[in-house]
């Protein structure tokens, strides 16, 4: 408030900094620091002072790349490099060449990253500052790391480990801020585990990770900042995860965790849980796989989410200051003309003031219709990564596992041929059946991950070949209703998988409990829903059928029917009859005619 009184501009510039800082380092709120960091700007623009704007751009640059914000890191390093360029600055020419490689690199464009980064060595060279020096051959060498350019890569950072352990002082202060001999050291180690990681020289990469983690911990106090700790401990994860020690593994991911965790690191986080998640499915524990990877997921999809509503949020009131500017204008040169002019110039300032009030509506209304578009265009999107996803499982399981069970059962199949006769052959035809029910199995799975299949059509036709196959080698009679015509209906891979699940288990449950020789598959239409009878001719269903004797399957099928709001029920007509039904979503375009 006194620097407002006073229109002391320095004293506004540093009391928004402070605030931004409080809220970045002890608060958290990463959106109000923003805030601050962003009026601090206006105010060192505006009254143009040179040293405010550079350090009030380096903070709000630093907080755009923490939560990965790099469409507005870019305009703020563009504004800071002809800023530069006007005040002839080296320093500050290095700094914002060294951003804009930056931001290039996290885009995965080597080829721009490396012309600005050469462009920041060159600048350093001219300073004969050694830490900015150092600091420019890491840099490069993450660029030729993106491009593989793996002898480049490490030759840069040989270089660069060189110059940090030459450092005649432990602290240094440039343009870049104030450095540490030690966090420089270890920072560049954990840049060298990472390029021997790539090459997948894991022993190597452990060596230079510890090593650097090791000298950081051997200065006291320790010198590092929290988000390039937890980095360090998340990549000596991973390598031990390659070098398929889990438990090392588990530990220094907890810890990278716990440490993105606190700070609120968003990519150290992302990677801690992509991590973990890898580590159970290699150790097959799946549950806790695929809970790491949703965290994993849901993170990656929030902070997509938060750079959508901010780019929203930037047009929206980028389109409301310019319409109250010019609102403002307007009514200015109205009152104006209302003093000066007759009551026909009047009339026209109203017309006029009607046309843009019109065109104002008009360009809100085509901004929302814009902004409805992205959204629609983002859910439809993410729609089809997840098919896209399925479709990938689908075929690799189907490429991958079904070849190899097929390869497998042709050598037991030699196996038994050789062996008939001998004491072995009933070890092998055991491994024989096991093998002719995994593939049977796998082809299941297939199905019902390929969304290709997520239709009525192919789940009654997979329902229909299943009845074949099972009862086709066995002494039953068997009789098949089948409609003549099938909605075109999409169904979900849950849906599907339920409905099938369920006629699977009463066919079975025929096999195994009816004493029947005669079966009934029955698929009919009642209106808006699908019903399914399976009948038999056997003993039926016994008094005590909530028994253990039928308790799993019938509460297995009543459990999977309740999960797609479908109905399930049994009656002893004659023998046995299992009845399946549910409505069907939506409303068929058209009806598939099955020949």
């Amino acid at each position: 408030m006194l620097a407002t009184q006073l229109k002391y501009t320095h004293g506004l510039v540093i009391s928004f900094m402070r605030f931004g800082g409080i809220y970045e380092v002890i608060k958290k709120d990463y959106p109000r620091a923003i805030s601050c960091y962003q009026q601090a700007i206006k105010v060192a623009e505006t009254y143009r002072s040179y040293t405010d704007i550079n350090t009030t751009y380096s903070c709000i640059l630093n907080m755009y790349y923490y939560i990965g914000d790099y469409p507005s890191a870019m305009g703020i390093a563009q504004k800071g490099l002809v800023l530069a360029e006007h005040h002839n600055d080296k320093e500050e020419l290095a700094h914002y060449n060294n951003q804009l490689g930056f931001i290039y690199l996290k885009q995965e464009k080597p080829i721009e990253s490396i012309k600005y980064y050469q462009q920041y060595l060159n600048l350093a060279l001219q300073t004969g500052a050694p830490s900015l020096v150092a600091d420019a051959y890491n840099c490069l060498a993450d660029a030729y790391l993106l491009e593989k350019n793996y002898k480049a890569t490490l030759n840069y950072l040989s270089i660069a480990l060189n110059i940090y352990k030459k450092l005649d002082r432990e602290v240094v202060t440039n343009k870049t801020g104030v450095i540490t001999k030690a966090d420089r050291v270890s920072y560049t180690s954990y840049k060298i585990s990472n390029a021997y990681k790539v090459q997948g020289r894991f022993q190597l990469a452990l060596k230079y990770a510890k090593d650097g983690l090791n000298y950081t911990d051997g200065h006291h106090p320790p010198s590092y900042n929290q988000y390039d700790l937890a980095s360090y401990y998340i990549n000596i994860g991973e390598i031990y995860t390659a070098l398929k020690d889990y438990s090392h593994a588990m530990y220094f991911l907890n810890k990278g965790l716990s440490i993105s965790t606190a700070i609120i690191h968003s990519e150290d986080m992302r990677d801690a849980y992509n991590g973990l998640s890898k580590i159970y499915a290699l150790q097959k524990r799946y549950d806790s796989a695929y809970h790491y990877q949703q965290m994993y997921t849901g993170l990656k999809d929030s902070i997509i989410n938060e750079k959508t509503s901010r780019a929203i949020e930037q047009i929206r009131n980028s389109f409301e200051s310019d319409k109250k500017d010019k609102e403002i204008a307007l009514l200015n040169q109205r009152q104006k003309l209302k003093e000066t002019e007759s009551e026909k110039k009047s009339l026209w300032l109203n017309i006029v003031v009607i046309f843009f009030t019109f065109l104002a509506v008009i360009s809100y209304l085509i901004l929302h219709i814009r902004n409805n578009n992205k959204q629609q265009k983002l859910a439809y999107e993410k729609q089809l990564a997840v098919q896209n996803e399925r479709q990938r499982i689908s075929g690799d399981m189907h490429d991958d596992i079904g070849t190899g069970l097929s390869t497998m059962l042709i050598y037991v199949n030699m196996l038994k041929s050789r062996l008939n006769g001998h004491l072995e052959y009933s070890d092998i035809e055991r491994v024989a059946v096991l093998g002719n029910e995994l593939v049977s199995q796998m082809k299941e799975i297939v199905w019902s991950l390929n969304p290709g299949n997520d239709s009525l059509e192919s789940l009654l036709v997979f329902i229909r070949q299943y009845f074949s196959q099972l009862f086709e080698p066995l002494p039953y009679r068997t009789n098949v209703i089948f409609p003549a015509s099938i909605p075109d209906v999409a169904l979900k891979g849950v849906t599907r998988r339920n409905v099938y699940l369920c006629i699977k288990e009463a066919l079975n449950n025929v096999i195994k409990h009816a004493n029947a020789d005669w079966v009934e598959l029955n698929i009919q239409f009642d209106h808006d829903k699908l019903v399914i009878n399976i009948k038999d001719n056997g003993t039926g269903f016994p008094d005590n059928s909530d028994s253990k004797f039928f308790s799993n399957g019938l509460k297995n099928m009543r459990y999977r029917m309740d999960q797609i709001d479908g109905k399930f029920q049994f009656f002893n007509e004659g023998g046995a009859l299992i009845r399946i039904e549910f409505k069907l979503p939506g409303v068929p375009k058209r009806v598939v005619v099955i020949s």
